[in-house]
């Protein structure tokens, strides 16, 4: 019996691949002796097998350029991540460590104010270096990263009334008053001038920040 031309064609994968019975081998064979179209059929099914057998060498041969780039291009991004963290952990032990540097970029002086009298207005004595050991009664801004403001910490308190003077004891900046946990600015003091500070509160101890 002849079979279809449309069973043929679904067996021939099998065929190809030479994983049928043999009686469906018999049977495609039989077929293919008597039938042309299903002969081109076959044949085209065998080219496209050999032309998929092939590709992964040829592949392998037009990828191989790329691949030493890719390679390339991994070893300098790796490289690149590497020197970004090396210098990243020396600008923060630069930051955080080196006082002298610390001071420049984020420059910073504290005072702590024992005020006995709310008549009296009382100096305020900044720390000279980050011990606290030394003090001086006047503030120069002496870099331009100066934020220019005056902080009244949270741990004072209360309200500071904060007055400024220059060196010759004009009052430049009058009666600005801060409330603990907030800072006022003084952006008309200028660079490179001594200025004092003075405040008056309520009886107690303030913590005063410049920055």
């Amino acid at each position: 019996m002849r079979m279809n031309c449309n069973i043929i064609k679904d067996l021939l994968p099998s065929y190809i691949d030479d994983i049928c019975s043999e009686d469906t081998r018999k049977v495609v064979e039989e077929h293919l002796a008597q039938c042309e179209k299903c002969r081109l059929s076959l044949k085209r099914m065998q080219q496209q097998t050999d032309y998929i057998q092939q590709m992964p060498e040829e592949a392998k041969k037009a990828i191989s350029p790329f691949k030493k780039i890719n390679k390339k291009r991994r070893i300098q991004v790796f490289v690149a991540i590497v020197f970004t963290f090396i210098i990243t952990i020396i600008s923060m032990l630069i930051v955080q460590e080196v006082s002298a540097v610390n001071q420049i970029f984020f420059p910073k002086k504290s005072a702590i104010v024992v005020v006995d009298s709310m008549e009296v207005w009382e100096k305020i004595h900044f720390n000279d270096n980050d011990t606290g050991t030394k003090t001086k009664d006047y503030l120069i801004y002496n870099s331009i990263f100066w934020n220019k403001k005056i902080v009244n910490t949270a741990g004072s308190p209360s309200d500071i009334t904060l007055r400024v003077k220059d060196e010759d004891g004009n009052i430049v900046v009058d009666e600005l008053r801060v409330r603990p946990g907030t800072s006022v600015k003084v952006d008309s003091l200028k660079n490179n001038k001594k200025y004092y500070f003075e405040i008056k509160a309520q009886e107690g101890r303030f913590f005063i920040n410049a920055v």
